[in-house]
């Protein structure tokens, strides 16, 4: 059977209202949607180069939608524990193949993984503070590769996990003592095969306890 290389995969502008000083310290959870944006570069058509294969074009689309549930710890204003659950959506590419055996293929990578971490907080006044984030990602990825070639149809599968590195920065603004709304940018390192860095910039809510 065929070789497939494994496919990767705004800091959102804040309103600002009138509102009440937040808390320093409680449990928090809360929720964020955006977009997540992967470095993945094309190295994909390589496996297809080295068995004979004639590369005609290759497209890739490396944005989808992501989206985070997130829980955590605040010990004061300045330093929290937290817990997330991230999805990365799918990245992929789509293979043109000339020569003596023509057709298509078309790649795609759902990626996922629960994230643990700290962060550390800059409150600037009352309601507004920056944050900056370090911790690990316990990652899932799934690539499929579907093939529709002059000599058949065929579909290959193959998971891949890990545990890696994830950083970012954000701004909160506190529209009240317990609601907060939030603009992150995550960086999260998939390893392994997967072999991928994927940027998630999104905005959400979250609710102190």
């Amino acid at each position: 059977m065929y070789k497939f290389i494994h496919p990767t995969a705004f800091m959102a502008l804040l309103t600002i209202a009138s509102a009440a000083p937040a808390a320093d310290s409680g449990f928090y959870f809360g929720a964020s949607i955006g977009q997540a944006d992967s470095n993945f570069t094309g190295d994909i058509h390589q496996s297809l180069v080295e068995e004979g294969f004639s590369v005609v074009s290759l497209s890739l689309d490396n944005t989808d939608t992501g989206w985070k549930l997130f829980a955590g710890y605040a010990f004061n204003a300045y330093l929290a524990a937290e817990f997330s659950y991230v999805d990365l959506g799918q990245a992929g590419g789509d293979i043109v193949i000339g020569g003596r055996i023509p057709g298509r293929i078309n790649t795609t990578m759902d990626m996922d993984g629960v994230n643990l971490g700290l962060k550390l907080s800059y409150p600037f006044d009352d309601q507004f503070s920056a944050f900056a984030k370090l911790g690990a990602l316990l990652w899932n990825a799934t690539a499929t590769a579907n093939a529709n070639l002059s000599v058949g149809v065929g579909t290959s599968s193959q998971k891949d996990s890990g545990t890696d590195l994830s950083y970012g920065l954000g701004l909160s603004y506190a529209f009240t003592a317990h609601v907060s709304i939030r603009g992150d940018w995550d960086r999260y390192r998939l390893g392994s095969d997967a072999d991928a860095d994927v940027n998630l910039w999104s905005i959400g809510v979250q609710y102190l306890f």
